[in-house]
Order: structure tokens, then C-alpha cells, then sequence
């Protein structure tokens, strides 16, 4: 049997893989980016502080996540899933935590990252907390009843707000103490890009979930429209970003996000070629994570380079 050392190690990987961590930098990033484009300076050490609680909120909300996936059932029925997003990170079912051990660490994460939000309410005053105790919150309802959102169509809405909307305003109001339209619309196509992720790794799973009762979208319209669904997603975050560079809402650099666009063409064809066959849909899946952490990037930039 593992030590708890190795236990604690593999449970914390297991939360924070690449593809977990980059979809909470990535919007810490990019309200930073927004407030040096309009403020001309970062406070570095709220960035830092911004990023650790994103990233300690993240990991708990994605190991209780695999808590009440466990005690839902769903986890057992999907044998060998894909991905970490497609069947959760299995670390019940590989035996790093017992389920009462998993949701203590949740909690533990969870703690940890609320008290550096709480720091960052400190210095950046009070209205942060309602966007931090919205995040913290619908993310721990996320999977746990009695809301479960996932479980009754909201989840992919939920992904979006938490990691789109809610963590660029945040990060741009720990920095300037405001809110701003830009920081708004340039949160969108970050919120669509995430949630493309989740909806992609949704089709694999899909038999599994609708036996487990979970109302995924693909669950909820069929494979056929969720492709769709698909296409429509990775494409708005591409006629946002042309209407607000045209509007000047971004700025003329933030054309450079086009750059990924064959990544979106990938994804969406191999989702429509593969979409019955989870091994093959695999490239799609990773044209999906590259596209929203090129995205995010090329938009951070766009924002630093103040054109």
C-alpha cells in the first residue's frame, strides 16, 4: 500500500493535471492582462495570491467532484475512460483514497483556497467576496447534492461562469478595484472554449452518464445535436472576438487569436468523424484543450503588448 505521502502526491497531480490547471491560469492571467492594458501596471503579489487561491479552489472542487461521482455510481460504470475529464481521475477506483479520505482533502483544498480569497477580499475589499463565495459555492454544488448541477443539465453553464466570467472580473477587480466591459467580453470566449472542453469529453461518456442519471448535455439533446452544440460553441468565441476588436472593445492585436483556428477546425471534424468512437475522438479532445490555451495566451498577450 502507498504511503500517505504518495497518496497525497498522486491525488494532487491527479487534480491539478495540465489540462485542469491552464483552464483556471489562463482567465487569472487574462483579467491581469486586461487591467495592465487599462491601468498600466500589475500588483504582483495580488496575482500570485489570485492565482494559488484559483488553483487550490480548482483542485477541491474537482476532488469532490470524484467523491460523488464515486458515491453516485457513475464512476464504477465507466471502466476505462479516456481522459481525466472523460470518467474523473479514478482516484478512488485506483485506491490513493478511500472515499471519507477523498472528501477530506477536498475540504482541505477547498479551505485552503477560500482563506487566500479571503486575503485577497482583505486588500481588494468586499465585493470580491460575492464573486469568490459564487465560484467556491456552485462549484462544490457542482456535484454534490442536493443541487448536483451537473447531474441536472447546468454543469457545462456552471464551467463557463466559473471559468470564464467569474475568474476574469475577479482577477481584473483584485487589480484595479473596478469592473469593467472589457473584462466582460473578453471573458466570453474563454467561458465557450472551457466549456467546449467539457463537452467534447461528454461523448465518450455519455452511456455511461445517462445510466447513472447524469444529464450531461449530450445526455440531454442526443450525439446529433451536441455536435451542433459543439460547432456553435467553438465558433462564438471567434465572432466575439472579431466584433469587439471592430467595436474596440480589444484591442488590434487581439486579432492574433485566429492564429488556433485550425485547432477548432480539428476538433469539430473529428468530433463529426469519430463521434461513436472514443479512442479515435482523442485528437479532437487535445485540439480542444491546445485551442483554448493557445486562445487564452495569444489574447493575454494581445492585452500586455497594449497596441
Amino acid at each position: 500500500m502507498p504511503d500517505i505521502n504518495d497518496k497525497i502526491l498522486g491525488v494532487w497531480i491527479a487534480a491539478t493535471s495540465p489540462q485542469f490547471f491552464t483552464a483556471i491560469v489562463s482567465p487569472i492571467l487574462l483579467g491581469a492582462a486586461v487591467a495592465w492594458h487599462t491601468r498600466g501596471q500589475i500588483v504582483w503579489g495580488y496575482l500570485l495570491l489570485s492565482l494559488a487561491a484559483g488553483v487550490l479552489i480548482h483542485a477541491g472542487v474537482n476532488v469532490i467532484n470524484d467523491y460523488f461521482d464515486h458515491a453516485s455510481g457513475v464512476a464504477n460504470l465507466n471502466p476505462a475512460p479516456l481522459t481525466p475529464f472523460a470518467g474523473g481521475s479514478r482516484m478512488i477506483q485506483q485506491g490513493l483514497f478511500t472515499p471519507k479520505q477523498t472528501r477530506r482533502y477536498a475540504l482541505v483544498l477547498l479551505t485552503a483556497g477560500s482563506v487566500a480569497g479571503l486575503a485577497l477580499v482583505y486588500v481588494a475589499g468586499l465585493p470580491l467576496l460575492w464573486i469568490g463565495a459564487a465560484g467556491v459555492l456552485s462549484g462544490y454544488l457542482y456535484s454534490s447534492p442536493p443541487l448536483a448541477f451537473n447531474y441536472r443539465g447546468w454543469g457545462e453553464l456552471l464551467v463557463g461562469l466559473n471559468f470564464g466570467i467569474l475568474a476574469v472580473a475577479g482577477s481584473y477587480y483584485v487589480q484595479t478595484g473596478t469592473h469593467s466591459l472589457a473584462a466582460l467580453v473578453v471573458s466570453l470566449p474563454l467561458a465557450l472554449l472551457v466549456t467546449a472542453i467539457l463537452l467534447i469529453n461528454e461523448f465518450p461518456d455519455h452511456t455511461y452518464d445517462a445510466q447513472a442519471g447524469k444529464t450531461t448535455l449530450v445526455v440531454r439533446f442526443g450525439v446529433g445535436p451536441a455536435r451542433t452544440v459543439f460547432l456553435a460553441i467553438v465558433t462564438g468565441p471567434y465572432i466575439i472576438a472579431a466584433l469587439a476588436v471592430l467595436s474596440r472593445l480589444l484591442p488590434a492585436a487581439a486579432i492574433v487569436v485566429f492564429a488556433p483556428v485550425p485547432l477548432a477546425v480539428k476538433a469539430v471534424r473529428t468530433l463529426h468523424a469519430h463521434v461513436n468512437n472514443g479512442v479515435s475522438l482523442v485528437p479532437g479532445i487535445r485540439a480542444t484543450i491546445l485551442l483554448h490555451t493557445s486562445f487564452s495566451v495569444l489574447l493575454v498577450l494581445a492585452f500586455l503588448i497594449r497596441i
